[in-house]
Formats: C-alpha cells, structure tokens, sequence
C-alpha cells in the first residue's frame, strides 16, 4: 500500500468530489488513488502484452 501525503489526498477529494453524492473522507480518497494506480498498472501491462504479441504474430486487425 502507497503512503499518500494530506494535500495529495485532499486535491483527490477536491477533483473527485463532483462524481460523488455524498462527502469523501480521507479514507476515500486513498482508496481512490489506490485504485487508479492499479487501473494504470493494469492498462499498461495490457498495452505490453498486446505489443509484445503485435511483435511476435503481427497485426492481424484487418
């Protein structure tokens, strides 16, 4: 688990705020930061692995 400072969990709330009906607490935002940066490692495995395949088998899209 990543330790996030006060003001970055406090922009967080700030930016993600308006998606929310209900206040965000600290503890949400974390999460949230949590989850984006497993989001983003995922997207950029998938992006490695679909380059690495483009590579071996070529683009076969069309």
């Amino acid at each position: 688990m990543a330790k996030f400072s006060k003001e970055y969990l406090e922009k967080t709330i700030k930016v993600w705020q308006l998606h929310s009906l209900t206040p965000l607490s600290m503890e949400d935002a974390r999460e949230i930061a949590e989850n984006m940066i497993g989001l983003y490692s995922f997207l950029l495995e998938l992006e490695q692995k679909s380059s690495v395949e483009e590579r071996l088998y070529g683009n076969n899209w069309n």
